[in-house]
């Protein structure tokens, strides 16, 4: 099993609404498609000004270019996601009320290393297994 972080930036997509609505929905794979897999654990981070995790997932089918896209309305370019890899992650968890902001997040001994707050210009990111145990201790 691996863990990965997938950011979506509210400017294309309506992250919030979509993690709200959504118990499961296709995330778009820009990169690592042929290690993501079934059951590997994911956060969600929303990019921006209060950017952070918002939501832990798993994968739940492995990335591939969908025929059906069930969340065309949440794109602010449905043609973004049109013809894409997408991997489909079901939330096992919603941290909409609570979130770990990245302004905590760089605080944090463990955290402060996630390649999204070093570099942040990527929508898929492979996550350490330090940093997802660290994850899972923080939103309790």
């Amino acid at each position: 099993m691996a863990y990965w972080l997938f950011q979506g930036n509210p400017k294309y997509y309506r992250v919030l609404d979509a993690i709200r609505e959504f118990n499961q929905m296709p995330w778009l794979v820009t990169r690592y498609a042929k290690v993501i897999a079934v059951g590997d654990g994911v956060l969600v981070w929303i990019s921006g000004e209060k950017s952070g995790i918002y939501a832990l997932a798993e994968v739940i089918e492995p990335p591939q270019v969908l025929e059906k896209i069930p969340d065309l309305k949440y794109w602010a370019d449905p043609s973004r996601s049109s013809g894409k890899v997408q991997a489909v992650i079901r939330f096992t968890e919603k941290l909409l009320v609570n979130p770990l902001l990245r302004s905590e997040l760089t605080k944090d001994p463990v955290l402060k290393s996630l390649l999204v707050i070093r570099a942040p210009n990527a929508t898929n990111f492979k996550v350490i297994n330090e940093e997802w145990k660290r994850v899972l201790e923080l939103r309790i």
